[in-house]
């Protein structure tokens, strides 16, 4: 058993598959383009996310230098430095030993008077 068709149906029969051939292709070219649009504007949403999040970590950074920039300024005011106080109670402890003298020698001078 042979088909045997005519010219016009062999043309009709590859028009028809060229046709589906051509309709596949465009929706399936039609998905691609709404699958990659997408995936550009989340990707894009991403970035810009990201990009938010990086403005407001640099804002912390730099209130975070401003911080311990005015920690450095108030630091000397607020806090006595190691060998300041050592020099200061050095120089109170001497003071204290020079009165202690003086009143000791005035002690024994008045045990002197006294006999």
């Amino acid at each position: 058993m042979a088909i045997q068709l005519e010219a016009y149906q062999w043309i009709l029969v590859l028009i028809t598959v060229i046709s589906t051939v051509i309709g596949t292709v465009k929706i399936l070219w039609g998905r691609i383009e709404l699958n990659l649009n997408t995936n550009f504007k989340t990707f894009q949403n991403q970035l810009e996310e990201v990009s938010k999040q990086a403005t407001k970590s640099q804002q912390d950074v730099r209130e975070l230098e401003r911080k311990f920039y005015q920690f450095q300024i108030d630091l000397p005011h607020s806090y006595v430095a190691r060998e300041d106080y050592i020099r200061g109670q050095t120089i109170i402890e001497a003071k204290l030993d020079a009165l202690a003298s003086k009143i000791e020698n005035v002690q024994i001078r008045q045990g002197m008077n006294q006999k």
